[in-house]
Formats: C-alpha cells, structure tokens, sequence
C-alpha cells in the first residue's frame, strides 16, 4: 500500500510540475478568499454555471439524434421523445434548462443592481456577464428554432425580419441571416451549426474570462465593503472565508433545492403551461399557417413587449436594441459614493423596485396578444425602463446614502419579514396594472367554453377502445405517424399478435410506425388540405379542445359537406363518428353546460337566451346512445392523448421517486452545510 501510494504522489508531483493544477486549485477554490456575509442572492451566480454544465451535456447527446433539415427535423423531435432510451429526459431537461437559465441569470444580474458589483474594481466583471448574456440570448434564440414547429418557424420569421428595418442595407442582412429567399432548411441548417458549434464556444469562452476577472479583484457582498482593505498579519482578509469547503459545501444546499425543482418541472410539468415549450411548438412548422398570436418564448418578451411599444418597425428596433446595450454601460451611470442598496437613499430603493415591476410585466405582456390597453401599458414600462439608467446619474449624486460599515456585517439586512413585505408590494405593483388591461372574452373551444375531460393513461380498457375507435373511424384520413404500433401495443397491454389481427393495418409491421392510409394527395383533394396528425393536434390544443371538438359536429346546409363545428367555425372536415352519434341539428335556445346549467355571457354574466344554436337535435339516429357517444369519445380521446405524450406516466412514475431522493439529500447537505459553519461568525 505504501508503495503504491509513494508512486500515485510521485505521478502526481511529475503531473503537476507540467500542469500547475493545483496553483489553479488553490487560486481559483482553496485559497481564494469569498466575503462570509454572502446571502441569498449570491446563490445565482452557482446555479448559472450547474445549468451551462446542464446545457451542454444535454445538449450534446440531443444532437446524437437529431436531423438539422426542414423535412426531418420535427420527426427527428418527436423521435427522441418517443424512441430513444430516456430521450424524453434529455430534451426536457435541454429545454427546461434554457428556461432556468435566462431565469438564474436574470436573478444574478439583479443582485448586481442591488448591490452594486459593476461598480469599480468590478466593471469588466460586468462586461463580461453582459457579454455572456449576450451570447447567451443568441444562442437561446438559435435553439429556439431548431425544433421546427409552429412557434419556433414564425418566431424566426417575425426576429429575423426585424433586421430588416435597417435602411439600405436591412433587406441584405436578413438574406444573409436566413441564407435564403425566405427561412427554409439552409437557415435551419446554419442556425444549428451557430447554436452547437459556434456560440458555445464564444460562450464558454466569456464564462472562463468572466471568472477569471471576477477572482482577480474579488468578490462583492451585500455590504459593498472591499474586504482586501482589512486584513490579518498573514494577508489573509479578516472578513473571508476560503470559498473551499465552505462555499463548495454551502452551495449544495441551493443546488439541491434548485433541483428539486426543476425535476419537478421536468417530470410533472415540463411545457410549464406552455411558456417553456409552447403548445404550438407541437405542429410542425407551415410557411402557410400563421399562428393566431406570435410571440417568442418568454425570456425575451420583455424586450419583444418594448418593440411592440413602438409604432415605428424602425425605431421599435432601436428601442428593443438600445435596452440590451445600456446595460453595458451601468457602471459609468451610477454616481454614488457606496455600492450596496442598504446603504443608498430611497430614491435608488423605490428606482429599482420600480425597474423590476417594469420588466415583469413587459415580460407578461410580451407572451399576450396586444390590445390598446396593454399597449399603453408596455409604453409606460419602457420610458420606466430606460428612466432607470438614464436618471440615473442624477440621483445617485444628488441623495443623502448611510456610510458604509468598515467591515462586514452578519445581520442579513432588512430581515426576513421586510423582504416579505417588499415581496408584496412588488406582487400587488405588477398584478393591479396587469389586471386592469387584462380581460379577455375569448373561450378556449372556439365559441364555446371547453367540456370537462381529464385523461387517465392508467385506464388500459378505455385506451384499448379508444385505440379500436381510432384505427376504425380516424386512421382512414389522420395518421400517428410518430408512434409505433409495437410500443403502443405494449403500452395499452395488447398482444402482438392480437394487434396484428385487430388493429394494424395489413401493408404494415408491428415495428412500423402508424402511418396514414390516405395519401397528401388525396387529402388536398377531398379537403383543401391534408388532414393533420390527430396526436398533435391533441397535444398542441389539449385533450379537452379535442373531446368538445368531437361532440360538436352539426348539420349546416351552408356549408360544402353539409356539416359544422362549434369549436372549429368552417371546418373542412367531415363528421367522422356519423354512425355512432347520429346527425345532430341546431336548435335555437339556452346553451347548456356540461354540467347542466345555463350557459351565461362571459361579459354580462347574464343567461344567453336565445343562442343560434344553442340545443342539439338528432336528425338521424346513431348506432349509441348519447351517453354511450360520449363515453366512446371519452375513450377515443383518452387513446388519443396517450398517443401525443406516452412519457406522461412513466415521467410521474420517476419523478416521484427523483423528487424522493433529492428530499433525502437535501437533509444531509443542510446537516453538513451548518456543521461547516458553526463557528463562522
């Protein structure tokens, strides 16, 4: 054992005399000296640099699988969510991770302005993490587009042509960004060598440049006090701590906390309502099928809420730009004598809550569909916005600022109950204005409001009925082409070969994936247009959209085919459970609810009396009764739903036990974090 011993000390010595690694070590971690007073706010800078680490491993592994070309890159999506082992992770854990990072780099930048760490010694700190955010927005932007649905091809189109109210040159700088006439898989194609290739590595770079200034002339804290000014007859500052073991072990308790929820997000709800994966983002994109409301996905909304301000293309431009680049110069802005907001006036306190309220609600107006009202709202927020930096230099050189302590203190600032309090107020700012431009009197079913449905995957005998239904009375026309018939069979408990006989149509194999049986061709013909795969459709609109979609079918001799929907105005599509429903009629009257009360006016709250069609008559009988109709769709849509998320209850299933073990951990790393720090004071 010595000798073994003596040789790896030896290798390590021969290692270490080429490589100075543990200089780097010592400089960087064991010997780097970290203010003691660090709070809550110093958690962020950590959990930017776990997500990067995230980003690129995740990252990395996607790109194993996925095919940067306008025909294969959607499937190529859903291939990984469906096919590859644990694919389904890999990508909610990429996309739910450029979420938590412009998140955590938000939270970071705001204790910057809290605390003042772009003042001096600190400004090229803060030039570098303003490049960093930079690059980063860039490369969120190219990966924003590589999914290729709905959403990322529109919000490409819509960012893109901006460049193009450039005078003279801004037609040329949009084709040489798109590489084409228009966005096409050339554009897909460059933007995905940019996001994998190109950006991260000018990234990582600003990460390793941005580290290495900030160990140079030391960290700030929330005194704002420089702790190299006092220091003890070894040199060593009195106020620091050796950021290794005690940072390194207080940041896991952060961490751990951190990841409890983001793999809550990622296993029980990783859409996030559809801000961290837009619902149209489901659809593959269609140059001929503009999205009802576009808008990018929501870290960028504020900036896109202040383009949307103003009416000029040109000057909204300039605005959205010049609100990125005043954050480089912030450090020549702020006149104060001392750093830390507990020690400046009240102006620069009520200055920055009021700079926060602002961009919130620019970033909640941004994923809305713009009114006058909420307009007016977004341009009173960009004059707070840009008021903030350029009032700046007065106040700070005109308000009365408390003296800075000669050392660091320990009493947390304000306290826990003046946080909350502060909390509030910020709450109770950016709900009230929200509220008041806020209403809407659209349903989420078309005309109606949506019939009650929760799917259950874990019911085998109603997806075994809804897959019967499906392959009977939809696989005619819509396809499930990004599912398999094996793995659908395992699923829903059918034997192959029962599959084989029952459901599987006989040009296919059980390893095939379910595709259409009617051509695009024949689609166009018979419809105007192909129709679109059921399952996404379901997943891009919900479960419930579907099963009203279904039960409102009605006679309408107005129309080409003799039919109509409640839910989807001018449908093209025939009623296709004809002969189990039967052919309803409109008749004139109350519209009942699904739980038999009367349908009031969203607006009015009265009782709407007299709709067009507000009862239903059978014209011609079906095959069910109305309640057996209803059960059959409830069966069809459950199958349907499976079939646009079948990761959903294997993702619970592991979630739970994930969520389990990090509860486990965060025990232990709490008990080893307070017996670290025990004795600092």
């Amino acid at each position: 054992m010595k000798l073994i011993m003596s040789w790896l000390v030896g290798l390590w010595g021969w290692f270490d005399a080429r490589l100075p690694v543990q200089r780097a070590w010592d400089t960087h971690m064991a010997k780097y000296y970290a203010p003691k007073n660090f709070n809550f706010w110093y958690f962020f800078g950590v959990l930017s640099l776990l997500v990067l680490v995230n980003q690129f491993v995740t990252g990395i592994w996607l790109t194993m699988s996925y095919e940067p070309s306008s025909e294969r890159a959607f499937a190529s999506v859903e291939y990984i969510m469906r096919d590859v082992d644990f694919g389904w992770i890999l990508r909610y854990m990429h996309s739910t991770g450029a979420s938590a990072f412009f998140l955590v780099v938000y939270l970071h930048m705001f204790r910057g302005l809290l605390y003042g760490s772009y003042k001096a010694p600190r400004e090229l700190v803060w030039l570098f993490g303003m490049a960093i955010f930079l690059a980063l927005m860039a490369e969120g932007f190219l990966g924003y587009v590589l999914p290729w649905g709905q959403m990322s091809y529109w919000g490409a189109q819509v960012i893109i042509s901006l460049f193009g109210a450039i005078p003279y040159i801004g037609e040329a700088i949009v084709e040489w960004v798109r590489g084409d006439y228009l966005i096409s898989g050339i554009t897909l194609n460059r933007f995905f060598a940019l996001h994998v290739v190109a950006v991260p590595i000018v990234l990582l770079g600003l990460v390793v440049l941005h580290l290495l200034a900030l160990h140079e002339v030391g960290s700030n804290n929330p005194d704002g006090v420089e702790i190299k000014k006092n220091k003890d007859e070894n040199g060593i500052p009195l106020d620091g701590i050796p950021f290794h073991p005690y940072y390194t072990v207080h940041d896991l308790v952060p961490v751990v906390v951190f990841l409890f929820v983001f793999c809550f997000i990622i296993f029980f709800m990783p859409e996030m309502g559809g801000y961290f994966i837009e619902f149209a983002n489901f659809e593959h994109a269609n140059s001929l099928k503009t999205p009802e409301h576009i808008a990018p996905v929501w870290y960028f909304t504020p900036y896109y809420s202040m383009l949307r301000a103003v009416p000029d293309k040109f000057m909204g431009f300039l605005v959205m730009a010049a609100a990125v680049a005043i954050l480089f110069v912030l450090p020549w802005l702020d006149r104060s004598p001392v750093k830390s907001i507990r020690y400046k006036g009240s102006i620069s306190r009520v200055a920055v809550v009021l700079f926060a309220v602002a961009f919130v609600i620019l970033g909640v107006l941004g994923v809305k569909a713009p009114t006058p009202e909420r307009t007016a709202l977004a341009q009173i927020c960009t004059v707070l916005y840009f008021l903030y930096f350029l009032a700046m230099p007065v106040w700070t050189s005109l308000e009365k600022t408390l003296p800075e302590p000669e050392r660091v203190t320990m009493d947390g600032g304000m306290g826990f109950w003046r946080a909350m309090g502060v909390l509030f107020i910020i709450i109770a700012l950016i709900v009230i204005p929200l509220k008041a431009v806020g209403s809407e009197a659209s349903h989420d079913c078309g005309t109606i409001a949506c019939d009650a449905f929760e799917p259950d995957s874990s019911d085998k005998a109603s997806l075994q009925r809804g897959a019967n239904t499906f392959v009977n009375y939809c696989m005619g026309c819509h396809s499930a082409k990004y599912s398999r018939w094996e793995r659908v069979a395992d699923d829903l408990g059918i034997p192959h070969g029962m599959a084989l006989e029952n459901l599987i149509f006989t040009d296919q194999k059980i390893g095939g994936l379910m595709e259409i049986s009617m051509s695009e061709r024949s689609g166009k013909a018979w419809f105007g247009a192909p129709p679109p795969d059921l399952t996404l459709v379901t997943r891009a609109r919900s479960g419930k959209w579907v099963y009203t979609y279904l039960r409102n079918f009605y006679a309408d001799s107005s129309r080409p085919i003799g039919i109509n929907n409640k839910v989807f105005k001018d449908v093209g599509m025939p009623h296709a459970l004809l002969d189990l429903q039967g052919l309803p009629s409109c008749a004139p009257g109350p519209v009942l609810a699904t739980n038999g009360g009367i349908k009031v006016d969203p607006l009015t709250s009265e009782p709407i009396l007299d709709a067009p069609c507000g009862n239903y008559e059978l014209l011609t009988e079906g095959t069910l009764s109305p309640d057996e109709f209803d059960d059959a769709v409830y069966d069809l849509v459950n199958f349907l739903s499976y079939l646009a998320n079948p990761v959903l209850k294997e993702s619970r299933h592991t979630g739970v036990y994930v969520l389990l073990f990090l509860a486990f951990l965060l025990v232990w790393v709490s008990l080893l974090n307070r017996e670290y720090w025990k004795d600092i004071h």
